[in-house]
């Protein structure tokens, strides 16, 4: 039986966008009831905006966490991990095993969706570890097949068991349990990582329908070049090498060999290992930091 949610722990890792995480905040307190002991950790990824400031006068009970700027998402989600193995520092009430949400500074809840997570976090008939949000118009279209060890993509929605880390909800012992991230890995990719790593140890992932969470088209990017001009490839490649892109080269390639269903051909094969090989050659880039992934 799980302990009610009485007091919860947020993560917010975030990067130069001060007036979005400062809204999202500010939904987050209208959200949580009063009855509910909620602490918000902000991890600062060496923000040059003034995004600290901001969030530090206007929310003064947010614990800031100033990060180096190298880290990323990757390392603020082990960060965040290593926060987690230290619950008196992060005030947890000894004894006590508390729900932590790590999630995206620019996602929304549409109405009544965050009440319900609460809802179901609390309600000990439902039978799993990890509850994740629902894309609006993306639900269950991504499953991970234990048995296999892959990701399946379906045409049409159906029932997912995808970690998605924007506003995902597990116990303390539970994060502890997960592999640690490589620092390369872009966001989308750490979503299939968390949900690898867990899975594999046992613990049950669900997604809820009423649970659904609501991205930024502006914030949110997508892979693969914008259009077939030359300055869209430009840019592709510009994004091949920044590790803050879901484009981010190395942990592309791996993913796709490692966890994709699809059952490539030779020649795919081939092409991703010359484009890996290219990347390596312009920027001088080792894979050691990345070769987890391969294990």
């Amino acid at each position: 039986m799980r302990n009610c949610p009485n007091q919860l722990v947020v993560f917010v890792p975030c990067f130069n966008r001060k007036d979005i995480t400062s809204r999202f905040l500010a939904s987050i307190y209208s959200l949580v009831p009063k009855s509910l002991r909620m602490s918000v950790h902000l991890l600062d990824d060496g923000s040059t905006d003034g995004t600290s400031d901001l969030i530090s006068s206007n929310w003064p009970n947010v614990r800031i966490h100033q990060l180096d700027g190298s880290q990323f998402w990757g390392g603020s989600l082990n960060t965040i991990q290593h926060l987690l193995a230290n619950p008196f520092f992060l005030q947890i009430v000894p004894g006590t095993d508390p729900w932590v949400m790590i999630a995206n500074d620019d996602i929304s809840f549409p109405l009544g969706s965050f009440e319900y997570a609460l809802k179901m976090i609390d309600d000990v008939n439902f039978n799993f570890d990890i509850l994740a949000p629902a894309l609006v118009d993306g639900l269950g279209r991504v499953s991970f097949d234990a048995s296999t060890g892959r990701f399946i993509e379906h045409s049409s929605c159906g029932s997912s068991n995808l970690a998605v880390t924007m506003a995902t909800f597990m116990r303390r012992s539970t994060w502890l349990q997960a592999e640690p991230i490589p620092k390369g890995i872009p966001h989308y990719l750490s979503d299939y990582w968390f949900t690898h790593s867990l899975s594999c140890k046992g613990f049950f992932i669900t997604t809820i329908p009423e649970f659904k969470v609501i991205t930024r088209s502006d914030t949110t990017r997508s892979s693969g070049p914008s259009g077939s001009g030359i300055f869209s490839r430009y840019d592709y490649w510009r994004r091949c090498v920044d590790p803050r892109s879901p484009d981010y080269l190395p942990a592309y390639i791996v993913f796709t060999q490692r966890f994709s269903s699809e059952p490539y051909k030779f020649w795919v094969l081939l092409l991703l290992r010359i484009k890996y090989f290219c990347f390596s050659i312009l920027t001088g880039y080792r894979h050691e930091f990345i070769a987890a992934l391969q294990a």
